[in-house]
């Protein structure tokens, strides 16, 4: 494999990745406006951030509240 496949293979799981980043994000900022469970959503944001692909999915799994 040379590096132009393995880019082809690649980028379309980093747009995926930075797209869930950013409705995350969003969600948080946005539309929700409303309290996080367990942590202050200024951590939430920070977590979305730096946790990339994990850090969103926690924020849906367990820091969004469904009040």
């Amino acid at each position: 494999m040379d590096v132009a496949q393995i880019i082809q293979i690649i980028w379309p799981l980093i747009l995926i990745q930075g797209l869930f980043q950013i409705y995350a994000l969003v969600d948080l900022i946005v539309i929700k406006k409303r309290k996080t469970k367990n942590l202050n959503p200024i951590i939430w944001g920070i977590i979305i951030i730096l946790g990339e692909i994990l850090g969103s999915a926690l924020y849906f799994i367990i820091g969004r509240s469904e009040k």
